[in-house]
């Protein structure tokens, strides 16, 4: 990250005017932490509204949310569904 600062001093986050649509990517790494728990992450940004024919337009990131499920779960589609309320809650 530094070195990138570095190497483009002048870099900004641009938000375009568009139908601002508030998207959330959310994901779950199975079992990857200590004592069988799962990590999980969200990245929140504004955007066109999804269609099927046409990819989401990005506008800057709002927030990224990182984090680690309490509990353990027991495959990965719970790790994906503790995700997806987390940040659903967040």
């Amino acid at each position: 990250l530094l070195d990138y600062c570095a190497t483009h001093p002048t870099a900004t986050v641009r938000f375009r005017a568009s139908d601002m649509v508030l998207n959330i990517h959310s994901d779950a790494s199975y079992l990857s932490a200590t004592r069988a728990r799962s990590q999980v992450a969200g990245y929140y940004f504004l955007g066109s509204e999804p269609t099927d024919d046409a990819p989401i337009k990005l506008n800057g990131a709002i927030l990224v949310f990182c984090g680690i499920l309490r509990f353990v779960v027991a495959s990965a589609a719970e790790a994906e569904l503790g995700a997806l309320f987390l940040n659903c809650k967040e």
